[in-house]
C-alpha cells in the first residue's frame, strides 16, 4: 500500500470509472461531530463519528484516490494502521465543509485531477459497487449529486471538468439542483443505492443504517440484534492463562473478559492498569479503544 502521505496519481487509481477523479471528504474532529445523537454518552458517540468515517473511506478507497481534509491530530497514522491510504490535508480558516471541500478541490487539481467526487463521511453502510454505479451515472454529466435518504441533504457530489461549488448543510438538495447539478436517482444509478443515500444524524437514522449492513468498524459496536452496546470505562487487570482474553473490571466494579484480539492494530500491547473506553453487551467488549 502507498504511504498515505502520497496522493495516488490518476494512472495508478485502481478503479475501472474514469481514473482523474479524486474523492473528497471532509471530517470534523470526532469530538465535536454527531451532537444530534443526544442519548449516545460523549465518548461513544465520537467513536460513532470515527467508525462512521472509516466504513465511509473503506468503501471510497478501492474505487478513488482520496483526499481527506480534516484537523484530527495523527489522523493520517491512524488511516494507515486501518489499512487506508490517503492524502490529509488541513481544514482552511473559513470553517465549514463547504470551505474544506473547495481546498480538497484545489489540490486535486494541483495533483492533476481534472473531476472531483465529493463524498459525507458519515455513510457506515456505504458499498464501493455503489460509488463506482453513482460514477457511472455521472460519466457524462459536468454536475451531479446523491440526495439523502430524506431527499432533503446531499451525500454525494460529482463534478467533471469544472468547479465542484459544494452547497452541503441544510436544504443541499436544492441548492445543488438549483446551482445546475443533476439528481442522480434510481433511474439513473440503476437503483435505489439506499447505502449511499443513508447518511447518519440521529439514533434512528443509525438503526436503519444497520439494517441496511454496516461496515466493519461501526458494527463491532452494535449487538447481534442491532442495538448499540453500553458505553464503559474499563481497567485491564491481567492476562488470562489461556493467553487469548483479558480479565477487565469496570468503574462500577463488574468484571468482564475480553479477547487479545480486539482491536488490535489500534490498542497494540495491553498492560495491567491500563484504561480504555469500551463497548459492552451482555457482560463481553463488543470493542475498545485508547482515551
Amino acid at each position: 500500500m502507498a504511504h498515505p502521505n502520497q496522493l495516488n496519481p490518476p494512472s495508478v487509481a485502481e478503479d475501472p470509472a474514469p481514473p482523474r477523479i479524486a474523492a473528497l471528504v471532509a471530517l470534523k474532529r470526532p469530538e465535536v461531530a454527531k451532537s444530534r445523537l443526544t442519548t449516545v454518552p460523549a465518548p461513544l458517540r465520537s467513536r460513532l463519528a470515527w467508525t462512521m468515517a472509516l466504513d465511509t473511506l473503506r468503501s471510497l478507497s478501492p474505487v478513488l484516490p482520496m483526499i481527506v481534509i480534516s484537523n484530527q491530530p495523527n489522523l493520517t497514522e491512524r488511516m494507515y494502521r486501518e489499512g487506508i491510504s490517503a492524502t490529509v490535508i488541513t481544514e482552511p480558516w473559513t470553517p465549514g465543509i463547504n470551505a474544506a471541500l473547495r481546498r480538497g478541490e484545489e489540490a486535486a487539481t494541483m495533483a492533476g485531477f481534472s473531476g472531483t467526487l465529493a463524498c459525507v463521511g458519515d455513510l457506515p453502510a456505504l458499498r464501493p459497487e455503489s460509488v463506482r454505479r453513482v460514477l457511472a451515472a455521472s460519466a457524462m454529466l459536468p454536475r451531479a449529486f446523491v440526495a439523502d435518504a430524506s431527499g432533503v441533504g446531499t451525500t454525494m457530489l460529482i463534478a467533471r471538468g469544472r468547479k465542484l461549488d459544494p452547497r452541503f448543510q441544510g436544504r443541499s438538495a436544492t441548492a445543488h439542483r438549483a446551482s445546475g447539478a443533476v439528481a442522480l436517482g434510481a433511474n439513473e444509478v440503476g437503483g435505489n443505492l439506499a447505502d449511499a443515500r443513508r447518511d447518519v444524524d440521529d439514533e434512528a437514522d443509525l438503526s436503519e443504517a444497520f439494517q441496511l449492513g454496516l461496515g466493519p468498524a461501526t458494527r463491532q459496536l452494535f449487538d447481534a440484534d442491532g442495538r448499540l452496546g453500553s458505553y464503559a470505562m474499563i481497567i485491564i487487570e491481567n492476562r488470562l492463562a489461556d493467553g487469548c482474553h483479558y480479565a477487565l473490571i469496570t468503574a462500577s466494579g463488574s468484571r468482564l473478559t475480553m479477547p487479545a484480539g480486539t482491536n488490535e492494530a489500534e490498542l497494540g500491547q495491553l498492560r495491567p492498569g491500563q484504561q480504555l473506553h469500551a463497548v459492552i453487551s451482555s457482560g463481553r467488549v463488543l470493542s475498545a479503544w485508547l482515551p
